[in-house]
Protein backbone atom coordinates (compact mmCIF):
# COMPACT_ATOMS: atom_id res chain seq x y z
CA UNK A 1 0.00 0.00 0.00
CA UNK A 2 1.12 3.77 -1.08
CA UNK A 3 1.51 5.96 2.23
CA UNK A 4 -0.74 8.81 1.69
CA UNK A 5 0.93 10.94 3.27
CA UNK A 6 3.69 12.94 1.20
CA UNK A 7 6.90 13.91 2.67
CA UNK A 8 6.84 18.07 3.25
CA UNK A 9 10.31 19.74 2.59
CA UNK A 10 12.35 21.58 5.10
CA UNK A 11 11.82 18.80 7.88
CA UNK A 12 14.66 19.99 9.61
CA UNK A 13 13.24 23.43 9.86
CA UNK A 14 10.73 24.83 12.70
CA UNK A 15 9.10 28.21 13.81
CA UNK A 16 8.81 28.69 17.54
CA UNK A 17 8.50 32.15 19.59
CA UNK A 18 11.95 32.57 21.18
CA UNK A 19 9.98 35.42 22.92
CA UNK A 20 8.05 32.97 24.86
CA UNK A 21 10.97 30.65 25.98
CA UNK A 22 11.96 32.21 29.17
CA UNK A 23 10.89 29.41 31.84
CA UNK A 24 12.68 29.58 35.55
CA UNK A 25 12.04 27.56 38.20
CA UNK A 26 8.30 27.21 39.52
CA UNK A 27 7.54 30.03 41.94
CA UNK A 28 6.22 28.78 44.90
CA UNK A 29 5.41 30.69 48.21
CA UNK A 30 4.49 33.98 46.68
CA UNK A 31 2.07 36.03 48.38
CA UNK A 32 0.52 39.07 47.62
CA UNK A 33 -0.26 42.35 50.22
CA UNK A 34 -2.37 45.00 49.97
CA UNK A 35 -2.44 48.53 52.08
CA UNK A 36 -3.04 51.97 51.73
CA UNK A 37 0.94 53.62 51.04
CA UNK A 38 -0.31 55.89 49.14
CA UNK A 39 -3.06 57.84 50.80
CA UNK A 40 -6.32 57.24 48.92
CA UNK A 41 -5.07 54.57 47.54
CA UNK A 42 -4.87 50.82 47.71
CA UNK A 43 -1.37 49.83 46.77
CA UNK A 44 -0.75 45.91 45.87
CA UNK A 45 3.09 43.48 46.38
CA UNK A 46 4.41 40.83 46.23
CA UNK A 47 6.32 38.94 49.24
CA UNK A 48 8.99 36.10 48.57
CA UNK A 49 9.98 34.62 52.44
CA UNK A 50 12.57 32.17 52.51
CA UNK A 51 11.58 29.00 54.23
CA UNK A 52 14.58 29.77 56.38
CA UNK A 53 13.19 32.93 58.25
CA UNK A 54 13.19 33.46 61.33
CA UNK A 55 12.09 36.60 63.01
CA UNK A 56 15.32 36.03 65.35
CA UNK A 57 17.93 36.12 62.48
CA UNK A 58 17.80 39.86 60.44
CA UNK A 59 17.77 38.85 56.57
CA UNK A 60 18.37 41.13 53.90
CA UNK A 61 15.94 42.64 51.79
CA UNK A 62 15.79 42.97 47.87
CA UNK A 63 12.84 45.37 46.23
CA UNK A 64 12.22 44.07 42.44
CA UNK A 65 11.06 47.10 40.55
CA UNK A 66 8.67 46.02 37.20
CA UNK A 67 8.97 47.88 33.99
CA UNK A 68 6.26 49.70 31.60
CA UNK A 69 3.58 47.11 30.66
CA UNK A 70 4.38 45.40 33.71
CA UNK A 71 3.31 44.66 36.91
CA UNK A 72 5.23 42.77 40.04
CA UNK A 73 2.93 39.25 40.22
CA UNK A 74 3.70 39.07 36.13
CA UNK A 75 7.60 40.14 36.70
CA UNK A 76 8.16 37.69 39.42
CA UNK A 77 7.90 34.75 36.93
CA UNK A 78 10.93 36.33 34.72
CA UNK A 79 13.65 36.06 37.11
CA UNK A 80 15.17 33.92 39.74
CA UNK A 81 15.01 36.19 42.93
CA UNK A 82 13.21 33.58 44.62
CA UNK A 83 15.77 30.91 44.12
CA UNK A 84 18.26 33.01 45.17
CA UNK A 85 15.96 33.65 48.31
CA UNK A 86 16.23 30.35 49.06
CA UNK A 87 20.12 29.82 48.55
CA UNK A 88 20.80 32.83 50.07
CA UNK A 89 18.54 33.53 53.07
CA UNK A 90 16.48 37.38 51.43
CA UNK A 91 13.22 38.27 51.23
CA UNK A 92 12.08 39.73 47.78
CA UNK A 93 9.18 41.85 47.55
CA UNK A 94 7.95 42.88 43.75
CA UNK A 95 5.77 45.97 44.40
CA UNK A 96 3.23 47.34 41.80
CA UNK A 97 3.39 50.30 40.78
CA UNK A 98 0.74 53.01 42.23
CA UNK A 99 -0.07 53.80 38.25
CA UNK A 100 -1.20 51.14 36.20
CA UNK A 101 1.92 49.19 34.82
CA UNK A 102 3.82 52.34 34.78
CA UNK A 103 6.44 53.96 36.99
CA UNK A 104 5.90 57.91 36.82
CA UNK A 105 9.43 58.56 38.67
CA UNK A 106 7.99 61.37 40.31
CA UNK A 107 8.35 62.32 44.36
CA UNK A 108 4.73 60.49 44.84
CA UNK A 109 6.37 57.17 43.78
CA UNK A 110 9.80 57.68 45.48
CA UNK A 111 7.77 58.00 49.34
CA UNK A 112 5.74 55.15 47.96
CA UNK A 113 8.93 52.98 47.71
CA UNK A 114 10.17 54.97 50.94
CA UNK A 115 7.23 54.18 52.96
CA UNK A 116 6.86 50.31 51.80
CA UNK A 117 10.47 49.35 52.80
CA UNK A 118 9.69 51.33 56.13
CA UNK A 119 6.35 48.99 56.53
CA UNK A 120 8.13 45.70 55.32
CA UNK A 121 11.14 46.67 57.95
CA UNK A 122 8.25 46.81 61.00
CA UNK A 123 6.38 43.59 59.32
CA UNK A 124 9.79 41.05 58.92
CA UNK A 125 13.17 41.09 60.90
CA UNK A 126 14.98 42.60 58.17
CA UNK A 127 18.79 43.29 58.39
CA UNK A 128 18.52 47.47 57.89
CA UNK A 129 21.91 47.38 56.90
CA UNK A 130 21.20 45.27 53.80
CA UNK A 131 18.72 46.56 51.64
CA UNK A 132 18.82 46.75 47.54
CA UNK A 133 16.57 48.09 44.99
CA UNK A 134 16.95 46.70 40.98
CA UNK A 135 14.62 47.59 38.20
CA UNK A 136 14.20 46.68 34.65
CA UNK A 137 13.74 49.39 32.01
CA UNK A 138 11.28 52.31 33.68
CA UNK A 139 11.90 50.65 37.15
CA UNK A 140 15.46 51.11 36.03
CA UNK A 141 14.01 54.72 35.71
CA UNK A 142 12.28 54.20 38.95
CA UNK A 143 15.36 52.50 40.84
CA UNK A 144 17.42 56.13 39.46
CA UNK A 145 15.26 58.10 40.85
CA UNK A 146 14.67 56.80 44.63
CA UNK A 147 18.33 56.26 44.36
CA UNK A 148 18.91 59.62 43.46
CA UNK A 149 17.18 60.81 46.40
CA UNK A 150 17.89 58.05 49.26
CA UNK A 151 20.74 56.38 48.71
CA UNK A 152 21.36 56.62 52.69
CA UNK A 153 18.38 53.75 52.64
CA UNK A 154 20.19 50.86 50.43
CA UNK A 155 23.49 48.61 50.72
CA UNK A 156 23.59 49.11 46.79
CA UNK A 157 21.35 49.31 44.00
CA UNK A 158 21.24 47.23 40.12
CA UNK A 159 19.96 48.89 37.19
CA UNK A 160 18.39 47.01 33.72
CA UNK A 161 18.32 48.14 30.31
CA UNK A 162 16.40 51.51 30.92
CA UNK A 163 18.81 54.35 31.53
CA UNK A 164 17.78 57.65 31.73
CA UNK A 165 17.90 60.87 29.15
CA UNK A 166 18.89 64.35 30.16
CA UNK A 167 15.45 65.59 29.63
CA UNK A 168 14.27 63.10 32.39
CA UNK A 169 17.04 63.37 34.69
CA UNK A 170 16.59 67.09 34.46
CA UNK A 171 19.95 68.05 35.79
CA UNK A 172 19.41 66.07 39.20
CA UNK A 173 22.70 64.44 40.64
CA UNK A 174 22.93 61.60 43.58
CA UNK A 175 22.76 63.23 47.06
CA UNK A 176 25.12 60.63 48.56
CA UNK A 177 27.31 57.69 47.32
CA UNK A 178 26.26 53.98 46.30
CA UNK A 179 27.45 50.94 45.25
CA UNK A 180 25.72 50.42 41.94
CA UNK A 181 25.58 47.96 38.65
CA UNK A 182 24.16 48.72 35.47
CA UNK A 183 23.21 46.17 33.31
CA UNK A 184 22.79 47.81 29.26
CA UNK A 185 22.29 44.84 26.35
CA UNK A 186 23.94 45.90 23.56
CA UNK A 187 21.41 46.07 21.20
CA UNK A 188 19.05 47.72 23.54
CA UNK A 189 18.65 50.68 20.96
CA UNK A 190 15.13 51.57 21.17
CA UNK A 191 15.26 55.18 21.72
CA UNK A 192 14.46 58.07 19.62
CA UNK A 193 15.31 55.85 16.29
CA UNK A 194 13.72 57.14 13.06
CA UNK A 195 14.31 55.85 9.65
CA UNK A 196 16.65 58.24 9.02
CA UNK A 197 18.77 58.02 12.05
CA UNK A 198 22.61 57.62 11.00
CA UNK A 199 23.84 55.76 14.21
CA UNK A 200 21.01 53.94 16.00
CA UNK A 201 23.38 53.48 18.84
CA UNK A 202 24.67 56.68 19.40
CA UNK A 203 21.38 57.83 21.49
CA UNK A 204 21.37 55.18 23.69
CA UNK A 205 24.93 54.60 24.30
CA UNK A 206 24.95 58.32 25.14
CA UNK A 207 22.48 57.78 27.89
CA UNK A 208 24.17 54.86 29.19
CA UNK A 209 27.22 57.11 29.10
CA UNK A 210 25.22 60.06 31.15
CA UNK A 211 23.71 57.30 33.70
CA UNK A 212 27.35 56.16 34.99
CA UNK A 213 29.08 59.31 35.00
CA UNK A 214 26.16 61.17 37.44
CA UNK A 215 27.44 58.69 40.05
CA UNK A 216 31.26 58.58 38.93
CA UNK A 217 31.66 62.61 41.26
CA UNK A 218 30.04 61.40 44.48
CA UNK A 219 31.34 57.53 44.60
CA UNK A 220 35.10 59.32 43.98
CA UNK A 221 34.97 57.26 40.70
CA UNK A 222 36.05 60.28 37.97
CA UNK A 223 39.63 59.74 37.61
CA UNK A 224 40.14 55.62 37.82
CA UNK A 225 40.47 53.31 35.59
CA UNK A 226 38.10 50.45 35.09
CA UNK A 227 38.64 47.03 35.54
CA UNK A 228 37.78 44.49 32.46
CA UNK A 229 36.82 41.29 31.93
CA UNK A 230 34.94 39.89 29.50
CA UNK A 231 33.53 36.37 30.78
CA UNK A 232 31.60 35.02 27.74
CA UNK A 233 29.41 37.65 26.33
CA UNK A 234 29.12 39.36 29.98
CA UNK A 235 31.47 42.16 29.59
CA UNK A 236 32.45 44.01 33.12
CA UNK A 237 34.38 47.19 34.11
CA UNK A 238 34.60 47.73 37.48
CA UNK A 239 35.02 51.28 38.32
CA UNK A 240 36.61 50.84 42.30
CA UNK A 241 35.63 54.36 43.26
CA UNK A 242 36.93 56.13 46.56
CA UNK A 243 33.79 56.25 48.33
CA UNK A 244 31.94 53.51 46.45
CA UNK A 245 32.13 50.98 43.44
CA UNK A 246 29.88 51.22 39.99
CA UNK A 247 29.84 48.09 37.72
CA UNK A 248 29.11 48.58 33.94
CA UNK A 249 27.92 45.02 32.76
CA UNK A 250 27.21 45.02 29.16
CA UNK A 251 25.59 41.73 27.67
CA UNK A 252 26.65 40.97 24.12
CA UNK A 253 24.07 40.91 21.24
CA UNK A 254 21.17 41.15 24.23
CA UNK A 255 18.58 43.76 23.41
CA UNK A 256 15.80 45.33 25.63
CA UNK A 257 15.41 42.87 28.71
CA UNK A 258 16.60 41.79 31.54
CA UNK A 259 18.47 38.48 31.58
CA UNK A 260 17.05 35.72 33.44
CA UNK A 261 20.19 34.53 35.25
CA UNK A 262 20.53 38.59 36.06
CA UNK A 263 19.75 37.60 40.10
CA UNK A 264 22.89 35.67 40.31
CA UNK A 265 24.97 38.49 39.12
CA UNK A 266 23.58 40.90 40.56
CA UNK A 267 24.29 38.98 43.91
CA UNK A 268 27.20 37.74 43.37
CA UNK A 269 29.02 40.48 41.76
CA UNK A 270 28.39 43.08 44.08
CA UNK A 271 25.21 42.85 46.63
CA UNK A 272 26.70 40.08 48.13
CA UNK A 273 29.65 42.52 49.76
CA UNK A 274 28.00 45.33 50.03
CA UNK A 275 26.32 46.75 53.75
CA UNK A 276 25.47 50.33 55.28
CA UNK A 277 27.26 51.17 58.67
CA UNK A 278 26.75 54.69 60.41
CA UNK A 279 25.04 55.87 57.11
CA UNK A 280 28.03 54.92 54.29
CA UNK A 281 27.96 51.94 52.01
CA UNK A 282 30.68 49.75 53.14
CA UNK A 283 32.23 47.52 50.48
CA UNK A 284 33.91 43.99 51.11
CA UNK A 285 34.86 41.42 48.66
CA UNK A 286 31.74 39.82 47.15
CA UNK A 287 31.30 36.43 46.13
CA UNK A 288 31.92 36.43 42.73
CA UNK A 289 34.33 39.95 42.53
CA UNK A 290 35.66 41.42 38.96
CA UNK A 291 39.67 41.33 39.59
CA UNK A 292 40.41 41.61 35.63
CA UNK A 293 42.18 39.34 33.33
CA UNK A 294 45.77 39.48 32.65
CA UNK A 295 44.92 37.48 29.35
CA UNK A 296 42.57 39.39 27.65
CA UNK A 297 43.55 42.68 25.94
CA UNK A 298 41.95 44.92 23.41
CA UNK A 299 43.28 47.78 20.71
CA UNK A 300 41.44 50.10 19.13
CA UNK A 301 41.52 51.48 15.66
CA UNK A 302 43.82 54.72 15.49
CA UNK A 303 45.58 53.62 19.11
CA UNK A 304 49.13 53.21 19.85
CA UNK A 305 47.99 51.66 22.97
CA UNK A 306 46.71 47.99 24.73
CA UNK A 307 43.76 48.26 27.21
CA UNK A 308 44.42 44.82 29.61
CA UNK A 309 43.15 44.47 33.08
CA UNK A 310 42.37 47.84 34.16
CA UNK A 311 45.06 49.96 32.49
CA UNK A 312 46.98 50.99 29.29
CA UNK A 313 50.31 49.28 27.57
CA UNK A 314 52.02 51.44 24.65
CA UNK A 315 52.65 49.53 22.16
CA UNK A 316 53.91 51.64 19.76
CA UNK A 317 55.14 55.05 18.44
CA UNK A 318 51.72 57.70 18.25
CA UNK A 319 49.85 58.21 15.14
CA UNK A 320 52.86 55.97 13.10
CA UNK A 321 52.81 53.38 15.10
CA UNK A 322 48.97 53.08 15.78
CA UNK A 323 46.74 50.21 14.78
CA UNK A 324 45.87 50.92 11.76
CA UNK A 325 42.67 49.26 9.79
CA UNK A 326 43.69 48.17 6.19
CA UNK A 327 40.95 47.92 3.49
CA UNK A 328 41.23 45.80 0.12
CA UNK A 329 41.94 47.31 -3.38
CA UNK A 330 38.66 47.17 -5.35
CA UNK A 331 40.27 45.24 -7.98
CA UNK A 332 38.39 43.29 -11.04
CA UNK A 333 37.90 39.72 -10.60
CA UNK A 334 36.60 36.96 -12.53
CA UNK A 335 34.04 36.26 -9.99
CA UNK A 336 30.98 38.17 -10.19
CA UNK A 337 30.27 37.88 -6.81
CA UNK A 338 32.14 39.06 -3.97
CA UNK A 339 32.12 36.03 -0.48
CA UNK A 340 34.33 37.13 1.49
CA UNK A 341 37.32 35.65 0.40
CA UNK A 342 40.63 36.79 2.24
CA UNK A 343 41.56 39.68 -0.19
CA UNK A 344 38.00 40.93 -0.52
CA UNK A 345 37.84 41.90 3.65
CA UNK A 346 39.58 44.28 6.14
CA UNK A 347 41.26 43.39 8.87
CA UNK A 348 43.05 45.84 11.51
CA UNK A 349 46.77 45.43 12.36
CA UNK A 350 48.93 46.48 14.89
CA UNK A 351 52.86 46.84 14.35
CA UNK A 352 54.96 43.85 15.61
CA UNK A 353 56.17 45.51 19.11
CA UNK A 354 52.67 45.11 19.86
CA UNK A 355 53.69 40.87 20.58
CA UNK A 356 56.86 42.75 22.83
CA UNK A 357 54.82 44.78 25.10
CA UNK A 358 51.56 42.31 25.81
CA UNK A 359 53.39 38.92 25.20
CA UNK A 360 57.31 40.00 26.44
CA UNK A 361 58.36 38.76 22.87
CA UNK A 362 62.15 39.94 21.89
CA UNK A 363 61.67 41.06 18.31
CA UNK A 364 64.48 41.82 15.42
CA UNK A 365 64.48 43.04 12.13
CA UNK A 366 66.36 42.27 9.17
CA UNK A 367 66.45 42.52 5.00
CA UNK A 368 65.88 46.58 5.77
CA UNK A 369 62.93 45.55 8.12
CA UNK A 370 61.09 43.58 5.83
CA UNK A 371 61.77 40.53 8.19
CA UNK A 372 60.24 40.55 11.20
CA UNK A 373 61.69 37.56 14.11
CA UNK A 374 59.53 36.98 16.70
CA UNK A 375 60.92 34.88 20.07
CA UNK A 376 58.96 34.29 22.63
CA UNK A 377 60.06 33.36 26.35
CA UNK A 378 59.62 30.04 26.18
CA UNK A 379 61.68 29.53 22.83
CA UNK A 380 58.90 29.94 20.24
CA UNK A 381 60.79 31.20 17.17
CA UNK A 382 58.39 33.06 14.46
CA UNK A 383 59.58 34.64 11.27
CA UNK A 384 57.20 37.36 9.50
CA UNK A 385 57.74 38.81 6.06
CA UNK A 386 56.18 42.12 4.58
CA UNK A 387 53.97 41.91 1.95
CA UNK A 388 53.77 37.98 2.36
CA UNK A 389 50.89 35.87 4.03
CA UNK A 390 53.42 33.03 4.48
CA UNK A 391 55.41 32.77 8.14
CA UNK A 392 57.66 30.43 9.51
CA UNK A 393 56.49 28.55 13.43
CA UNK A 394 59.58 27.31 14.64
CA UNK A 395 60.76 26.30 10.84
CA UNK A 396 57.24 24.96 10.23
CA UNK A 397 56.08 26.86 7.13
CA UNK A 398 52.33 28.12 8.08
CA UNK A 399 50.00 31.03 6.07
CA UNK A 400 47.94 34.24 7.33
CA UNK A 401 44.85 34.97 5.69
CA UNK A 402 46.08 38.73 5.35
CA UNK A 403 49.88 39.83 4.68
CA UNK A 404 52.30 42.21 7.11
CA UNK A 405 52.82 45.43 5.83
CA UNK A 406 55.80 47.48 5.79
CA UNK A 407 54.44 50.94 5.69
CA UNK A 408 56.44 53.85 7.26
CA UNK A 409 58.65 52.32 8.74
CA UNK A 410 56.53 50.18 10.95
CA UNK A 411 55.97 46.75 10.30
CA UNK A 412 52.02 45.82 10.75
CA UNK A 413 50.75 42.57 11.64
CA UNK A 414 47.09 41.14 11.96
CA UNK A 415 47.85 40.35 15.43
CA UNK A 416 44.06 38.76 15.33
CA UNK A 417 44.69 36.25 13.45
CA UNK A 418 48.22 35.44 14.36
CA UNK A 419 47.04 35.38 17.80
CA UNK A 420 45.12 32.47 17.02
CA UNK A 421 47.19 30.34 14.55
CA UNK A 422 49.90 30.74 17.75
CA UNK A 423 48.39 30.65 20.98
CA UNK A 424 44.35 29.57 19.90
CA UNK A 425 43.09 32.95 21.22
CA UNK A 426 39.14 33.88 21.21
CA UNK A 427 39.05 37.27 18.61
CA UNK A 428 35.98 39.28 18.25
CA UNK A 429 35.71 42.79 16.95
CA UNK A 430 33.10 45.45 17.60
CA UNK A 431 33.12 48.92 16.14
CA UNK A 432 36.69 48.95 15.33
CA UNK A 433 38.19 47.52 18.63
CA UNK A 434 39.84 43.98 18.63
CA UNK A 435 39.57 42.03 21.78
CA UNK A 436 41.83 39.00 22.00
CA UNK A 437 41.69 36.57 25.16
CA UNK A 438 42.59 33.46 26.11
CA UNK A 439 39.02 32.08 26.57
CA UNK A 440 35.45 32.76 25.16
CA UNK A 441 35.13 36.38 25.31
CA UNK A 442 32.65 38.95 23.12
CA UNK A 443 33.34 41.82 22.86
CA UNK A 444 30.31 44.27 23.14
CA UNK A 445 29.81 47.25 21.33
CA UNK A 446 29.15 49.99 24.51
CA UNK A 447 32.22 48.10 26.56
CA UNK A 448 34.17 48.97 23.33
CA UNK A 449 33.18 52.55 23.08
CA UNK A 450 34.47 53.13 26.75
CA UNK A 451 37.90 51.59 26.24
CA UNK A 452 37.87 53.26 22.59
CA UNK A 453 37.83 56.68 24.56
CA UNK A 454 40.29 55.53 27.00
CA UNK A 455 42.55 54.90 24.48
CA UNK A 456 42.17 57.47 22.68
CA UNK A 457 41.29 55.74 19.39
CA UNK A 458 38.89 56.26 16.48
CA UNK A 459 35.81 54.42 15.20
CA UNK A 460 34.78 54.71 11.27
CA UNK A 461 31.45 56.09 11.12
CA UNK A 462 28.46 53.42 10.73
CA UNK A 463 27.14 52.36 7.63
CA UNK A 464 23.25 51.57 7.51
CA UNK A 465 22.32 48.45 5.83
Amino acid sequence: MKSMIRKAGRQAVSVVNFEAMNRVPPLKGLREARGEIVPGMTNIWYEYVPACYDPGTPLPLVIQLHGGGNDGRRWADYTVWHEMAERKGLIIVYPNSPDYECWTCGQRDIQYLYDLIQLLCKKYTVDESRIFMQGMSNGDQMTLAFTMAHPEVLAAAGYATGPSDEEVLDGDLPTGPLPIIQMRGETDINWKLTPETPDIYENRYHMNDLNREIWQPVNGAEHCLPTLSIEGKDNFLYYPGEKAPIINWEIASMGHREPVYGAQVFWDRLYSGCRRENGEPVVSQPDKPITGEDNTVLIAMGSHLAYRKNGTIPFGRPVAGAARMFLPAELPHFCPVKTGEMCETEVLCAPAEFFAAVFNAVITYEDAGDTCVLTFPEGRHVILRSSAVLFEDNGEFRALQKPCVLLCGTFFVPVGELCQMLFGSHVSMADDVLCISDHYAVLGRYTARVIRKLLGGEMRPRIRT
